[in-house]
């Protein structure tokens, strides 16, 4: 069976306001994407607004700096087509010459970004700083890039990437503000959460390297792996210690649930 290379459809950006220079800038952008992989396909300008599928292929080509002074010609000088990767996965940047009959060379550049449906993680509401992220408060939303709007800083090629990511991200704290619809990054995310304020606490408590005493006790802070936090006891199972310390103390966390109390 003969493999059909799939159509490819392009939508421009900051293109001439005179229709005559904008159908020259877009030959001359053609031209340097038959070039670059796409020499197979056929290349239409995307006017009927097509979104993204498996089947075809959507660039959005923003010209960055496409200066041409005239309708004469124009020619690019292929040896001078230089690519480079932007900082994400779906976006290059080419420079290359281009001549005239009328004006030295000139430099040109675009961006031309493959146009997908992404996903990123976000904030379902606004999220005050320290607050523990759970299935209420965050969401994984979606965009198409190339978008205006579509500049997440880590996504995701699918809904279930995105959720395993998520699922990493529950039960730590933020260490910002954060407004609605914001995305969430795992920079500003402290370690996971071990122990939750008001939550029954296991206390552990060794006075000497043979004894080690234990009791449960109130939270009264969140508190991930190493975290000094503050814990509410009455009263210590083991009695025959000499020294039971009781009500506010502060204890490092060492498990989920459960905190080491060390004299200071």
């Amino acid at each position: 069976m003969i493999s059909v290379p799939p159509q490819i459809y392009v939508e421009y950006k900051n293109l001439a306001h005179e229709q005559i220079m904008a159908e020259i800038q877009k030959d001359l952008i053609v031209q340097v994407l038959k070039k670059n992989g796409y020499e197979e396909s056929i290349i239409i300008e995307n006017q009927l607004q097509k979104n993204p599928s498996d089947k075809d292929i959507i660039l959005n080509v923003n010209c960055l700096q496409c200066h041409i002074s005239g309708t004469d010609l124009n020619e690019i000088i292929y040896p001078s087509i230089r690519k480079s990767i932007k900082k994400n996965d779906y976006t290059v940047e080419y420079s290359f010459d281009v001549s005239s009959t009328n004006l030295k060379n000139s430099v040109w550049k675009i961006e031309v970004t493959d146009k997908k449906l992404i996903y990123f993680i976000s904030a379902k509401q606004g999220i005050i700083l320290n607050s523990i992220l759970n299935s209420q408060n965050t969401e994984i939303k979606t965009c198409i890039t190339g978008d205006d709007k579509c500049m997440p800083r880590i996504s995701f090629a699918s809904a279930q990437e995105a959720m395993d990511q998520l699922k990493l991200f529950l039960n730590k704290k933020t260490n910002k503000d954060l407004k609605p619809g914001q995305e969430i990054d795992g920079k500003n995310l402290s370690q996971e959460i071990f122990v939750h304020t008001g939550e029954k606490t296991r206390i552990t408590y060794k006075p000497t390297q043979a004894l080690t005493i234990q009791t449960f006790g109130k939270s009264l802070s969140n508190g991930g792996l190493g975290e000094i936090i503050r814990v509410q006891i009455n009263d210590w199972f083991e009695k025959s210690s000499a020294f039971r310390p009781t009500g506010i103390i502060e204890g490092t966390v060492i498990a989920p649930g459960e905190v080491e109390y060390a004299i200071k």
